[in-house]
């Protein structure tokens, strides 16, 4: 997180009434929002993973997400190293019919001099046969010792 935002393929979101879990297709990764008002519990906050722990909120058509426990050894934009102090905030919203935006801002105040912001873009796809497959470079892992 969020360089997993980045998503060069395929990108399944579900929406419930407390959660939106975001699959993506790339290295068969997913993501959890929790919008049931929870925090993080000190456990969480205490054992990062590299997607996070994402909670967030509705403000009018806009989704806001926070992230936090994300493990320093997850590279943010796929090259810069992060502190234990970094952060994810987004705001996603859709822009028109079937484009969604998602404005990433990153704070860290051991390694950036200010919050860095990113804006990701994705397409929504109503192909028939559209629908995420196993991620191709992982076929073959299981014979793997």
């Amino acid at each position: 997180m969020p360089n997993m935002m980045s998503m060069t393929y395929g990108m399944e979101v579900q929406h419930t009434k407390d959660k939106i879990t975001m699959y993506g297709e790339l290295n068969d990764v997913y993501r959890r929002i929790f919008l049931d008002g929870r925090k993080p519990a000190q456990k969480v906050l205490d054992d990062p993973t590299f997607a996070g722990y994402s909670t967030g909120h509705w403000e009018g058509d806009t989704l806001v997400v926070d992230t936090v426990a994300i493990r320093e050894d997850a590279l943010f934009d796929s090259f810069s190293p992060h502190s234990d102090q970094f952060t994810v905030r987004e705001r996603i919203r859709f822009t028109s019919p079937g484009i969604l935006e998602d404005r990433i801002t990153s704070t860290d105040p051991k390694a950036l001099v200010e919050p860095f912001t990113s804006v990701r873009t994705y397409r929504k796809v109503s192909a028939p046969n559209d629908e995420l497959r196993e991620f191709s470079c992982a076929e073959g892992l299981a014979s793997v010792k």
